[in-house]
């Protein structure tokens, strides 16, 4: 969006002046002599008055609940502030919206009054019909003057986020028992951070506890080795691993059996290690899941890897990669499909 000038709103000024103009020079009256001398005032008014606007508005995007359901409705505030007595018509705001994760994106032109020396809230109606992460972002907008000869750009910076998930109910989960022979013996090895116990307690050091349990930060502070003691959650977890391969509506499909075979096992309180393949990082990514919140932090997360194209990959990679793993439950896109399957490697 640029500042414009509009010729031929200027051109029909102009032999509205010159009609004005003639009709004085004609009839010498003094009505004509005034409707003159305010033709004349009127575009200097009106250009100072839009240049005083500019300075004078802010607009802020703000989405009321930024975490939203798949196929749910929303909505978007638009709030244009003014805090001068000026006014304008027609202001006209170029909104741009992505899917961060899928990378699409689309721009939608709003035109909105700007009305004095108040704040003018727009709703915009919003319905998620795909997974994500949402980002809504307005750089600039321009308003015109009364007379509509110039239209002036402000450039503003206002963004916002919504992360959709999928609904909990919204993908046929199959039998859990089957998906169970995916279960494994929890590792010891596990990268820290990501192990399923609750630290219960910070206690020192006694020699034979594990390195893998010191307190790095709090030691440093009190010069001491300081340890974490751990409670174990389950000597068992169940290892998930989704595919971000294919097209956009067949990897939807996916998160969304995805995220229901989660919360089905969080039901069951059975604790989770979720795994996908980042092509950014080259290895695989995997979160801890133990409740809702745990499983919708790591679909943030999720959605700003990227999508693949090579089907085959994940399974090779696991196998190369990850030997150790004994038994896993592989989502993925079978035929059109999203499907969960266990895998056992040898």
């Amino acid at each position: 969006m640029k500042t414009r000038i509009h010729v031929t709103r200027i051109i029909a000024y102009l032999v509205q002046l010159a009609l004005v103009v003639f009709l004085y020079w004609f009839l010498r009256s003094h009505f004509f002599l005034m409707l003159l001398a305010i033709m004349a005032v009127v575009p200097v008014i009106s250009l100072v008055s839009v240049f005083i606007l500019r300075r004078m508005v802010d607009v802020t995007l703000i989405a009321p609940e930024r975490q939203q359901g798949r196929d749910e409705a929303g909505y978007l505030r638009m709030l244009i502030k003014n805090r001068s007595w000026i006014m304008s018509f027609d202001a006209n705001m170029m909104l741009h919206t992505e899917n961060v994760f899928y990378g699409d994106s689309a721009t939608v032109r709003l035109s909105v009054p700007i009305q004095m020396h108040s704040t003018y809230e727009k709703m915009i109606p919003l319905r998620y019909t795909m997974n994500g992460m949402y980002r809504y972002t307005l750089d600039g907008f321009t308003m015109r003057d009364l007379l509509g000869v110039v239209s002036l750009c402000k450039k503003v910076t206002t963004v916002t986020e919504v992360t959709v998930f999928p609904a909990e109910e919204g993908a046929r989960v199959g039998s859990l028992s089957d998906m169970s022979r995916g279960m494994t013996e929890s590792e010891e090895t596990m990268k820290r951070g990501h192990d399923f116990s609750d630290v219960s307690d910070v206690r020192e050091y006694i020699p034979g506890d594990k390195l893998m349990s010191i307190h790095w930060k709090l030691s440093a502070k009190r010069d001491i080795l300081m340890v974490k003691d751990r409670v174990s959650m389950s000597d068992q977890q169940m290892v998930i691993l989704t595919e971000l391969s294919g097209g956009d509506e067949q990897i939807d499909e996916v998160l969304t059996l995805t995220y229901g075979v989660c919360m089905a096992f969080v039901r069951e309180q059975v604790y989770i290690r979720l795994m996908w393949w980042s092509e950014g990082r080259y290895s695989f990514e995997e979160r801890q899941i133990i409740n809702k919140e745990s499983l919708k932090a790591a679909f943030s997360d999720l959605y700003f890897d990227k999508i693949y194209t090579d089907t085959e990959k994940t399974r090779e990679l696991m196998r190369s990669i990850r030997p150790e793993l004994k038994a896993y439950v592989h989502i993925c896109n079978r035929n059109g499909e999203a499907n969960a399957e266990v895998v056992e490697q040898d």
